[in-house]
């Protein structure tokens, strides 16, 4: 039996949940969710479909909606009204569990996959039989569904493989006209994906496919999908070259073929596990005010540890330098072994800060920085050494566990220091976030 799968992605979700909490139609709303109090820079979370329409992209600069306000008002002497939401991620995610308690009244969770907060793969092949419909009647009906319980509308594939489905949504369907509820579903099969997509340009809106891909596909003169799998007969060792062993997911996908399932998905389990964090400043720090935000993000490091009953050996840190202290991008990267794996908050954030007083340039301004625990393991399996003084451990290990129920209970800002209050400190205001935005 052939496979069926589904690609749905929720339409300008962010944007339409704002829209709905306001008894707006997402539709022909005017709304773009994006942070005012940072700057005009702020990437935009999303944008509703009738500022789509009027050029702007989804994931635009809130300075380019202004930009895009003031030309159309420029043209046609009419102002471009709109609603510029702050982002409540706590809100997304209410959203988001809501409607995928809605796909569970029609499929198992074994053959979901949620490939991100908006976005879910389903592998449908039994169903169809199950409820004695087809494949396109089933995925509107559970489109419809979500339309009518919470006011959100979707994009949708259908194909015999991963890859394919999402390609059905990414490139077919949001290509395609909509319903009157503004639902798009394409389908697409392995024939079909050769005839109407091998040329199809640009090459970027594949899955997987980046402009750093791109470019170097380009260089030796494949331009489409077509391209790749014509070359893949012709010189194979060329994409092996360019691409390592990657090249074979790329080859398959330019024929169409995916072999990778939502059961295979679901039983991977990964040979190794590292945690890590990262922030964009939102302005250039010098490197004595980032050492502050470095502490910071090690000991909220040091606590994710011991919440998940997790150890480490090796820390790293990754610093990236301001554009306007350089003239061409700079960043420094360092690591550090502790000798032994370990949640202690004392030497995790030593570690960290000597890494950082190693590397970073005091010379230079500092944008953006990312720690990260690798190696990790449980903590059942952490090995006691000769030199590590077990009792001592286990009595920090006590200290922030009783530190994390009083978060818990009465949130991360429960237990702060006195540097944390200070203007450069980060901490407060990422301790109310969720995913780098607000809750």
């Amino acid at each position: 039996m052939e496979h069926v799968y589904f690609a749905i992605d929720l339409k300008s979700f962010y944007a339409s949940v704002e829209c709905v909490e306001r008894g707006l139609d997402p539709l022909t709303t005017n709304l773009v969710v994006a942070d005012v109090s940072r700057t005009e820079k702020t990437i935009c979370l999303a944008v509703t479909p009738s500022l789509k329409a009027q050029g702007l992209k989804g994931r635009c600069r809130l300075f380019e909606v202004v930009q895009k306000a003031r030309e159309i008002e420029a043209l046609t002497g009419k102002k471009l009204e709109y609603i510029t939401a702050v982002p409540r991620m706590a809100l997304y995610m209410e959203y988001s569990a809501r409607i995928y308690g809605i796909y569970l009244k029609y499929f198992s969770p074994d053959d979901i996959h949620v490939y991100s907060i908006d976005e879910v793969f389903i592998d449908a092949t039994p169903y169809m039989a199950l409820y004695k419909t087809d494949a396109h009647t089933l995925l509107r009906t559970v489109i419809k569904s979500v339309l009518s319980e919470t006011g959100i509308t979707a994009t949708a594939g259908i194909a015999p493989n991963l890859y394919l489905c999402k390609v059905a949504m990414d490139i077919v369907a949001k290509h395609s006209p909509p319903d009157r509820n503004g639902v798009r579903i394409a389908e697409l099969t392995v024939e079909s994906y050769r005839k109407t997509l091998w040329n199809h340009r640009p090459i970027t809106d594949f899955w997987r496919i980046s402009h750093g891909t791109a470019a170097r596909l380009e260089h030796h003169g494949m331009r489409t999908m077509g391209d790749i799998a014509v070359r893949s007969l012709q010189n194979e060792a060329l994409l092996y070259k360019l691409f390592g062993i990657d090249a074979e997911i790329l080859i398959d996908h330019a024929w169409g073929l995916e072999n990778c399932t939502i059961a295979h998905i679901k039983n991977y389990r990964s040979t190794s596990r590292s945690l890590c964090s990262g922030q964009v400043l939102h302005h250039p720090y010098p490197v004595d005010k980032a050492r502050l935000v470095v502490r910071e993000m090690a000991e909220d490091l040091a606590q994710d540890l011991v919440a998940k009953n997790l150890a480490s050996e090796q820390f790293s840190l990754y610093i990236l330098y301001d554009k306007s202290s350089t003239p061409v991008p700079m960043a420094d990267h360092g690591l550090v072994h502790l000798g032994s794996h370990t949640a202690s908050l004392h030497r995790i954030t030593r570690g960290i800060l000597d890494i950082f007083d190693r590397i970073a340039d005091p010379a230079l301004l500092i944008r953006r920085i990312n720690v990260s625990a690798d190696t990790v393991i449980n903590q059942k399996d952490e090995q006691a050494d000769l030199f590590t003084d077990m009792a001592a451990q286990r009595k920090e290990r006590s200290l922030q566990n009783a530190m994390l129920s009083i978060q818990s209970r009465f949130g991360k800002n429960a237990i702060l220091k006195a540097d944390d209050y200070t203007e450069e400190a980060t901490a407060r205001d990422r301790n109310e976030q969720i995913g780098g935005h607000r809750a």
